[in-house]
């Protein structure tokens, strides 16, 4: 079912029985009748529920308004996209997790740099590169495509694998084992270059030069000579099936 064929088949519906746009937004849950001109014009989706709830809510005939015979197929459909759904999700869940107490995580960071200046995550007088934790199903490089979209906003592309970093060490009182690949990103965003606000934890996000990476306290240690170098890490590959 597609919306540009559901959007008039509501209007005519609406219409026929004399409902205003108002009166059926408030019907289906919606905070506004705007989402009704919007789907009644074929440039919003109507969610499953709302479909259930109007042919509920009016004993209205599924076929006449969804183009199926009975509310049942309507039903199986739902379900099915439900299943899929859930399928999906559970698929992709983060490789994060503790074996007695102790942590281990497998991470993303990514330098993305602008001009003489690098993107840096800081935390009291800690540096580090934006990241975040893979998730099952999905390769180092979409994850921090995504991680970067999601924390800082900006739409990047990956470069090269800069390098490959185990990290063992100790933090909060409890021994971490991570292991992170780092990725050269380029901005995929025309607008000029900005500082995103803090990741809602501890740190906050700055622009440093890259002649600073000699002298801040950058983690892990030995990456900020993998960027200076202009590091390329020749033997990553992946084999997603």
């Amino acid at each position: 079912m597609f919306k540009e064929t559901i959007g008039p088949r509501i209007k005519a519906f609406r219409k026929g029985r004399g409902i205003t746009q108002a009166e059926l937004a408030k019907s289906l849950g919606y905070s506004h009748k705007s989402v009704i001109t919007h789907i009644e014009k074929g440039e919003s989706e109507m969610s499953y529920e709302k479909m259930l709830r109007l042919l509920r809510t009016y004993a209205a005939d599924a076929n006449e308004l969804f183009d199926v015979e009975r509310i049942d197929e309507l039903l199986k459909e739902h379900e099915i996209s439900k299943k899929k759904e859930a399928k999906r999700t559970a698929w992709m869940k983060e490789i994060l997790f503790d074996v007695d107490g102790e942590p281990f995580s497998y991470r993303v960071g990514g330098a993305l740099i602008k001009g003489d200046e690098i993107l840096l995550m800081k935390e009291n007088d800690r540096y580090s590169l934006p990241s975040g934790v893979v998730q099952i199903g999905e390769t180092s490089e979409e994850a921090i495509i995504r991680t970067f979209q999601e924390t800082t906003g900006f739409n990047v592309k990956a470069v090269n694998v800069l390098s490959t970093h185990e990290s063992l060490g100790e933090r909060d009182g409890r021994r971490c084992h991570q292991l992170g690949i780092f990725y050269r990103l380029e901005s995929l965003d025309a607008k000029k270059r900005s500082t995103p606000g803090n990741d809602g934890k501890k740190s906050d996000y700055v622009w440093a030069s890259l002649a600073e990476l000699k002298t801040i306290n950058l983690h892990p240690a030995g990456i900020a000579d993998k960027i200076l170098s202009n590091a390329v890490d020749e033997a990553h590959f992946v084999n997603k099936e």
